[in-house]
């Protein structure tokens, strides 16, 4: 068995909003392994991407926010994040700015954990993942349309929530076990 490419042959636009941009596309197989090329649909989403930020406070705690989530149809208690705002915006100001945006710090440290995809089987959304440290007060500055309560949890308490479905938020999740070499569970 070998690894197929995708090669675009043509491409219909659907729609370009604020945040995403969404075809429909044909593209022509190649199966990697010297047989017939195939052609086949692929509905794609496309996205500047965003950024998470699990921050830590002096005492242990993360941060975290609460807001409800209007595709989920529910509140979500998730880490501070934000979509980078332009093609071509450094994920470490967005990180930074989203950071104080939401949770009303700032961070004298900000680590890079790496990166995840959320939907990668129709989505190019990547979501750039970070530890902020060494936090001092800023000032929250919420969107008019943004609703959100700060709340801090001890890194156990944050697992047990995971553990029993409390957190759901696949960037939480994934920023916290990235972290793991960071806190003190």
């Amino acid at each position: 068995m070998s690894i197929s490419t995708e090669t675009m042959v043509s491409r219909k636009e659907i729609m370009t909003g604020k945040v995403l941009h969404v075809t429909v596309d044909t593209v022509e197989i190649d199966d990697g392994a010297g047989g017939p090329k195939k052609t086949a649909v692929r509905e794609a989403v496309w996205h500047f991407g965003a950024c998470a930020i699990l921050p830590v406070d002096d005492q242990g705690r993360i941060i975290m926010v609460r807001q409800y989530r209007y595709a989920a149809a529910q509140p979500m208690l998730e880490i501070p994040a934000g979509k980078i705002e332009h093609n071509g915006e450094s994920p470490d100001i967005c990180a930074a700015r989203e950071l104080e945006e939401e949770a009303a710090v700032t961070a004298g440290e900000l680590i890079s954990l790496g990166f995840i995809y959320t939907s990668p089987g129709f989505c190019d959304e990547k979501i750039h993942l970070y530890l902020a440290r060494q936090l001092h007060k800023g000032a929250q500055h919420l969107d008019d349309d943004e609703f959100l309560n700060i709340e801090r949890y001890t890194p156990q308490e944050v697992e047990q929530l995971i553990a029993d479905n409390q957190i759901v938020d696949a960037k939480t999740i994934a920023a916290f076990e990235k972290s793991r070499k960071y806190l003190h569970i």
